[in-house]
This record gives C-alpha cells, structure tokens and sequence, in this order.
C-alpha cells in the first residue's frame, strides 16, 4: 500500500509502474533493471531477481485530459484487477487523439486502488460535472456530407468512454433544429448541453430555437457548443481554441457552462436571435457569394476577399450607432476593464422559477420600424466597404476581427472599412486579420455599441448573419448581457485580447 496519491501496479507485459496524483497531471513512472527485464512482482505475476540496477521512464497526462478511469477485474479465475484510463494525448497546436492505457493490480491492494482512482477522477472532473447528458445535433449535409461520419468516428468514441448520455438527431432541411429546440418537451431538464455537429448554422438556429420557448428565460441557460463539422466553424474555434474535432469533443466532455451576450436582430416583423456576427460589404458577400467554391473550405473566404478588395467593391449605405467607445485607447480601456468580470461563471444559487419566468428581453430601442433614437451618431456613406459587428473575437480559425469581444461585456463590436483607402493597404489590414494586429490600424474604425441599424442603399446584395443569409433590407440590433449560455473550455474566450 503506497497512499490514496500514488499506487502501484504493472504494464500488461509485468513491468512496474507507480501512478503518482501530482498538483496538475498524472505522473506514470515505468521501473525497468539494467538487463531489461522487469522489477518487483506481486502475488499473480511470477517474481523477478529485483537486485539489479534499476531505470525509470516517466510519463505525464493532464487531468483535464483524462476522460475515465476504473478498476475492474482482470481475468477470470485470479486475483488480478485491471485499472483502466481512458484520455486523449493532446499535441500544442491542440489536436488531440484518444488513448487507452490499462495496468495490473494486485488484489490485495483494491482497497487502496480503488480510493486512488476515485482522486484521480475527482481531479479530472475538477471543475465540471460527468456523464454529462448531451443533445447531438447533426447536420448530415456539413463538412462537405462528412458531419456524420466523422461524429461516429472522432466524437462517440470519447463521449462512450466519458460515459455520456447521448441522444443523436439529424437535421433534415433548413430550420430543423430551431423547430426541435423550439418545441422538445423538458429540454431544460433533460440535457446539461445541446451540442451541434455542425458550422454555425445550427447553432444560430439553436438560440432562435431556445429564444421561442414559453420559458426562454430558463431554455436560455442551457449551454450549447459546437463540434466543428462545418465550413464556418466559429463558435468552436472561440470556446475552444481549435476546429480539431477530438479535441473539440474532450472539451465538450470538460467544458464549464458561462453566460454570454446574445443580440436581437428586427428585420421587417421579424425578430430573430444573433450569436455571432451581423455583415454588410466585402464580409457578407465573401461569406454568401461564394458557395460555388464551398469544396475550398475556410480558403472561399479569403480567396473571395481578394477578388473583392482588388475590383474596389463598394457597398452604399446609412448606418446609426448607440456608441459607447469610439477611440482605440478607449476601447482597449473598456476590454482591461470588463475582463475580470467576464471571468466569473453562473451562481448556481439562482432562483430557477425567477428566471423561467422570463421570457425575452423586451427592446430598448424598439425595432427597425421606429425611429431613430436621437442620441445615435448617424454615418452616411458611399463608399463603405466593410461593416462587421461581432460578439465573439474569432469569426473563423484564420481571422481574429474582433481581438477586442468579451464574452459579456454588453456590446458588439463593430469595424468599418471604407474603399476609398487604397487597395494593398486594405489587403495589409485583412492580412493582419489573422493575429488581431488589425485594430491598431488608423484606416479603420473599432467601436463597442450596444445598438444599431443599417440601412442599404443599394438595389440588391447580401447580408449575412451569423452566416447565414437574410433580406437585403434594413436591418437594426441590440445586446442582451449574458442572456445566453455556452460549453466553454476555460470558462472564457481563447484569444489574446488587446
């Protein structure tokens, strides 16, 4: 008997191993003599001359990337026992792939075992629950019709062996998932995460499906996440910090639940949820006009962006904003300033029938039929080239526009790029994109508003929200502070900040 932190037991093939709970990892150290063979011996293992020099070989796994472990019986007709830990090995760019390792123990020391096992798990579900029961959205027709598959494949195995309730549904046709959450009796009740196996589209449908329920209030808090299986695969990449499937589903399995802002967009009668991104410009038509080139994956977005930067595109219309930080010292004050607060988690204190008794927020600014507020700045332009507003930092793995986005800071972020600035001058800003070295640019304009509208001035066009495509007509937007709830890796955004 060694103690509740540490044990021993033996490799398959009788080599000594003691298993060691350190602060952070797992520490496995493998005991080999000089001539090779093995050290010590136990009751069931023949024993070996354990007077020779010995060598150690160690081994480390993060508890955050240890799925499962349990003791059972090794063989039938013996007093073997059989530790088994299931994890994934993860590499620095966060590509993980799922492993096994399986030891021998003596019988005699289950007792101990079974204790240090216990710790081991305690420390590998530190900070969130296990068997989570999770909703599986797949949309069959994402990654180029591969969705499915690769869930099967990269995904179940890991969600079998971190003994998750999973109930798998296929979307069928454009809005499925919306009606599903919309109408599921006891979503609330029955699942701690509703997982989309998707790009972002099931996931803007997800939240206007939670905002439609009697009780969004209470719908609302349920965490929704994201197994990036789609061309656009944002959520994923900000909860995250990668679109590695395996390593996006670990983090499902350890993901902590965190509140975020979510929008309300008015377009015509209409009022929809937006999670993500609201565009108008070289950005939406990047994201819609190139649908003949889905087979290139992400690279259709850049790829169009440079075909759009150098025929000098331009996109007419009025925008009103409610700003709330105008210049770049104070924007990156603000994101100092609420950085700490966008770290705190949900109080599990709250009193559940207050807040199912909400349902959505009203409007502050009313909707895109009324007026426009007095106190909002009101730009004119011509020769726009880009409007981009954003809640979240990464609007792909390749493009950090808004290194400056809090998960619930009570604003959206907002870029305007205007054509008239020459054109390998816009192509250095987009290049910048991709490490959110952009925002220190003088050619364009970084706000946090908590409202605006857009009117356009041209006949036809795209506007793309959380890419997806909606009317070319005006359109206005509003925060709501952490009214909806995410699957988060870290409890926080992964990007740099500002």
């Amino acid at each position: 008997m060694v103690g509740i932190n540490s044990t021993v037991a033996y490799t398959l093939d009788h080599k000594r191993v003691v298993l060691t709970l350190e602060e952070r990892f797992l520490l496995i150290d493998y005991e080999y003599s000089s001539s090779g063979s093995t050290l010590g011996c136990f009751s069931s293992v023949a024993c070996i001359n354990s007077s020779f020099h010995s060598s150690i070989r160690h081994e480390s796994i993060v508890y955050y990337n240890i799925i499962w472990a349990e003791l059972a019986s090794a063989r039938a007709q013996t007093q073997l026992l059989c530790l088994r830990i299931d994890y994934c090995i993860v590499k620095n760019d966060l590509k993980a792939t799922f492993s096994r390792s399986s030891f021998l123990v003596d019988g005699s020391e289950e007792q101990n075992c079974r204790a240090f096992t216990e710790a081991l798990m305690n420390r590998a579900y530190r900070n969130t629950i296990r068997c989570k029961r999770l909703l599986v959205l797949i949309n069959p027709f994402g990654g180029q019709g591969k969705a499915t598959d690769r869930f099967l494949k990269l995904s179940l195995p890991i969600f079998d062996a971190a003994r998750c309730h999973v109930d798998q549904i296929k979307t069928e046709y454009k809005g499925h998932a919306m009606d599903l959450i919309e109408n599921m009796e006891g979503l609330e009740d029955r699942y701690d995460a509703i997982v989309c196996c998707s790009g972002d589209g099931i996931p803007h449908e997800v939240f206007n499906g939670l905002s439609k329920r009697k009780n969004a209030g209470l719908a609302f808090r349920v965490p929704v996440c994201q197994l990036p299986c789609g061309s656009g695969n944002a959520l994923c990449v900000n909860l995250v910090g990668s679109n590695d499937l395996p390593f996006a589903t670990l983090s499902t399995v350890k993901g902590v639940p965190i509140p975020v802002d979510l929008c309300s967009l008015t377009q015509g009668d209409k009022r929809y949820v937006t999670f993500l991104s609201q565009a108008l410009g070289m950005i939406a038509d990047c994201d819609l006009g190139t649908e003949n080139m889905r087979w290139m994956g992400e690279s259709r977005f850049t790829v169009g962006l440079v075909m759009r930067v150098l025929s000098r595109a331009k996109y007419p219309c009025e925008v009103s904003v409610r700003i709330a930080h105008e210049s770049r010292s104070q924007v990156r004050r603000a994101y100092q300033e609420d950085k700490s607060k966008n770290h705190e988690r949900y109080d599990d204190s709250v009193d559940a029938e207050a807040v199912a008794s909400r349902s959505l927020p009203s409007l502050r600014y009313g909707t895109i039929n009324d007026p426009v507020p007095e106190d909002w700045k009101i730009i004119n332009t011509s020769t726009l080239a880009i409007f981009y507003a954003g809640k979240m930092p990464w609007m792909s793995s390749d493009a950090l526009f808004f290194p400056a986005a809090l998960p619930r800071d009570g604003y959206v972020d907002l870029v305007l790029i205007d054509s008239a600035i020459p054109r390998l001058e816009v192509l250095s800003i987009l290049l910048n994109v991709q490490e959110g070295k952009h925002f220190d640019s003088k050619q364009i304009h970084y706000y946090k508003v908590d409202a605006y509208r857009v009117t356009p001035k041209a006949h036809s066009g795209f506007i793309s929200i959380d890419g997806e495509k909606f009317d070319f007509t005006p359109f206005q937007v509003e925060v709501h502070p952490s009214l909806g709830t995410v699957l988060s890796r870290t409890g926080f955004y992964q990007a740099p900040g500002v």
